[in-house]
């Protein structure tokens, strides 16, 4: 609860300032207190976009869609249809 409160006053805080920057005609600050998630996210941003990009990847996907496409075939040949 305490937690909480304390992220609704920060929040708060940073919105007053906005609010004053805004005021006077300059930029606002930074945020102070960013989202953690997103952070997160942005750093591992990299590496989904090199998911798609990378050759090497994504020779290793196509070798791997092929596996899985031959075990397939594989189970259809010795499944009996009744």
């Amino acid at each position: 609860m305490e937690y909480r409160t304390e992220t609704k006053a920060k929040k708060k805080a940073y919105a007053r300032l906005k609010q004053i920057a805004r005021l006077q005609g300059t930029t606002p600050p930074p945020n102070p207190y960013p989202s953690v998630i997103k952070e997160i996210q942005a750093e591992e941003d990299v590496y989904l976009r090199e998911r798609y990009t990378n050759p090497k990847i994504i020779a290793i996907a196509e070798k791997m869609k092929a596996d899985e496409a031959a075990k397939e075939r594989e189970r259809d040949r010795f499944r009996i249809d009744w």
